[in-house]
């Protein structure tokens, strides 16, 4: 990025260069009112995306990390209330060095990984870490001892990660809301014409079931509106109406309803007796439902409840007039990739755009077969694709509320005015 309210955004819309034939980015200075024309080229791609029949958001871990906010000099660095990779390797550090130095040598991790820092040492990677983990205990190598203790780090790991994801009860200002609760305002209500919102996310926290309960809407996640909650993905296939504000028989849709779908678990989904239910996200029963970082996230996915997840998000994005907004997300993940790849080739209606932090950074954690994929198209002139720099916040803050006011927006003005007079 730029600088601190500084965007990029990308589309077949930005002219080409004179001098390389290639379309590159526009800057936009947030800050700069003069600046605002260049928006014209994005608001027109992302109301595209919001008034498209089939609308899918794709979050990863980028949307969660905008709470972590930077102090303000000369104030003191705080710990980050969510937890980025390297902030997970750390934990894991710190939590037992000596394990952790163990584990290193067991599985040679300074000698497969490949990234090394300036001094040439071995950059932290957590999920090349605990992929090497899984692969030195199914080799069946190690000896005894080094068994003993990869075993134990790994389930000390998961602990850990389980532990800083689950954060949101610990976000107090309800100011630092903002982002999430401006974002499902304005994606999440929709016509009874189009389709429900399909928020997939790669995340454990709770962030987004939390704006829900802000907002005022209704979250179906595939378990049963019963205590306790089991998970079951024909939960995915009702709706809620409310039949008293209906003429006839059928009921009217309840505008404030969405789908999350959580692709790779939950810190409040626990397997018990061979069921998962849904439970308090500090409980101590049955087993975590989770996919922890590593390679073998894939072969996981094709258990329940994640193959539920992802076969509907396979079969969402194959729909005609689908919209996918990708955010925070940086394509890290094959099996999501393959999906998407395969319906910008296969699906003529279909409509991606992504909304990251340094998308066009080379040396940055965007996939980069993905960027030079999805640059390439858009540089040919496919309008279906557009590319935004931006953190979760600065997306949000963009963002149109375009809802039509309804008569209870307009009781509830008046309302308030005759509260004014009152006083």
């Amino acid at each position: 990025m730029v600088a601190d309210n500084t965007i990029k955004f990308l589309s077949s819309d930005v002219p080409k260069s004179k001098t390389s034939g290639y379309r590159d980015f526009l800057e936009i200075d947030l800050n700069n009112e003069d600046e605002n024309d260049e928006l014209k080229s994005f608001f027109r791609f992302v109301n595209k995306i919001l008034d498209i029949d089939n609308l899918v958001v794709l979050a990863g871990s980028g949307t969660s990390l905008t709470f972590n906010k930077l102090p303000i000099p000369p104030a003191p660095p705080v710990a980050p209330i969510a937890p980025s990779m390297w902030h997970l390797w750390e934990s894991c550090r710190v939590a037992d060095l000596k394990l952790f130095g163990f584990v290193l040598s067991a599985t040679k991790y300074d000698t497969l990984q490949s990234l090394k820092a300036t001094d040439g040492t071995a950059m932290p990677d957590i999920e090349l870490l605990l992929s090497l983990c899984d692969s030195a205990l199914a080799v069946g190598a190690l000896s005894d001892t080094r068994v003993d203790q990869v075993t134990r780090f790994l389930e000390k790991a998961k602990k850990i990660i389980l532990d800083k994801t689950n954060f949101t009860d610990l976000i107090q200002e309800q100011a630092d809301w903002v982002s999430h609760d401006k974002f499902i305002r304005a994606v999440g209500r929709r016509s009874a014409q189009q389709q429900r919102l399909k928020l997939f996310t790669t995340n454990y926290d709770l962030a987004f079931e939390h704006a829900a309960s802000n907002t005022g809407f209704v979250v179906i996640d595939g378990f049963e509106y019963s205590n306790p909650s089991y998970f079951n993905p024909m939960w995915f296939n009702y709706d809620i109406v409310n039949r008293g504000q209906s003429l006839n028989n059928e009921g009217a849709y309840l505008p404030n309803v969405f789908q999350l779908y959580k692709m790779h678990g939950s810190v409040d989904w626990r397997k018990i007796n061979g069921r998962i239910r849904k439970t308090s996200a500090d409980s101590k029963n049955g087993e975590p439902v989770f996919i922890y970082p590593s390679s073998s996230k894939y072969q996981t996915s094709y258990d329940s409840p994640y193959l539920d997840m992802m076969s509907s998000f396979l079969e969402a994005v194959k729909k005609p007039r689908t919209g996918v907004l990708c955010l925070g997300f940086g394509f890290n993940d094959k099996h999501i990739n393959n999906a998407l790849t395969m319906a910008l080739r296969t699906n003529p209606e279909f409509m991606l755009m992504v909304a990251t932090k340094d998308p066009f950074n080379d040396a940055g954690s965007f996939n980069s077969g993905i960027r030079e994929l999805l640059r390439s198209a858009i540089n040919h002139g496919d309008g279906r694709i557009a590319i935004l720099d931006s953190t979760f916040e600065q997306f949000s803050s963009l963002l149109p509320e375009r809802r039509s006011k309804s008569p209870e927006d307009d009781l509830f003005k008046l309302f308030e005015k005759l509260a004014e007079n009152v006083k």
